[in-house]
């Protein structure tokens, strides 16, 4: 049985479509690298909702459709890694490369369709280089948000002030929002006074409850509170069901269209590591020390 059938028949039935969705579309992505990328996207038409048909099969790639799931070597591997880093392929690309080889390989030893070490424990990867992680300081925020307009300078004021990630804050809705001096009660859960009960976020398609155990509920800030409070009027939001972030006629925000507008705002700024991580980071690496100071200081950089 040559590799590719095997993956249809057996890998992707039997061990991937077990997976979670990410876990499904990251096999699906990665194996695109070891198989030809057309074959891929028809194999995992049954099993994922979202097609990722970006990658195109290139013509000097070693991809090991027609080789036997028997012959599978430790040379085959090096094939594939040193042609990712021939291509500039991060080591993490590289190191899931040769693990969902090596799952693949693992996955038939137990059936017995295939005898002897799995040929990827041999082939030894480049080492990972950790990028340097960037931090906003506290003039480089407040330049940030002076560049923003809505939605993106509240999207970003609510992760500096709250943590929230931009899948989080573009599901929020106003039933989840506590701005009184009181608690509430929203769906069976007490939501504490000046709280956001963070209990949806966007998925790769559609919005969806968090798991149990990533509901939580999140203070939120004086001056967030009175810029929340602000945007409720403005925007004359009092259905608890509406979002508090929306788009035309009330439809809620997508992470999609947001992330590629903080591009522009670091480039004009000389920021060219600029992304929502770096923005929700600094909730911790900001406000730890300087929390209501900076908050308000954050506050009056929006116009």
């Amino acid at each position: 049985m040559c590799l590719a059938l095997y993956v249809e028949q057996k890998f992707i039935p039997d061990h991937v479509a077990f997976k979670t969705d990410p876990g499904r579309v990251h096999y699906q992505a990665i194996l695109k690298h070891v198989l030809n990328p057309e074959k891929v996207e028809r194999m995992f038409a049954p099993y994922t909702r979202i097609s990722k048909a970006r990658l195109k099969p290139l013509p000097d790639w070693p991809y090991l459709d027609n080789i036997r799931l028997c012959d599978v070597t430790a040379d085959h591997v090096r094939q594939l890694t040193s042609s990712a880093s021939a291509r500039g392929y991060s080591p993490q690309t590289i190191k899931h490369i040769r693990n969902v080889l090596g799952a693949v390989i693992s996955h038939a030893r137990k059936e017995g369709l295939f005898y002897g070490d799995n040929p990827t424990s041999e082939v030894k990867l480049p080492p990972i280089v950790h990028r340097k992680v960037h931090n906003l300081t506290i003039l480089e925020a407040k330049a940030v948000l002076r560049r923003m307009r809505y939605p993106e300078c509240d999207i970003a004021l609510i992760t500096i002030a709250t943590g929230m990630s931009i899948t989080e804050i573009c599901a929020l809705q106003w039933k989840h929002v506590n701005l009184t001096d009181a608690a509430v009660y929203s769906e069976g859960e007490v939501i504490p006074s000046q709280h956001v009960l963070v209990k949806r976020q966007w998925n790769q398609t559609q919005i969806a409850d968090l798991p149990p155990n990533r509901v939580r509920k999140v203070p939120i800030p004086d001056p967030l509170q009175r810029r929340l409070i602000r945007l409720s009027r403005i925007r004359q939001q009092f259905d608890p069901e509406t979002f508090v972030l929306t788009v035309g006629a009330g439809r809620p925000l997508t992470p999609a269209g947001i992330r590629t507008r903080l591009g522009p705002v670091g480039r004009q700024l000389g920021l060219p590591w600029l992304s929502w991580p770096v923005l929700k980071r600094a909730h911790q690496t900001l406000l730890s020390e300087l929390r209501i100071q900076l908050s308000d200081e954050l506050m009056l950089s929006v116009r």
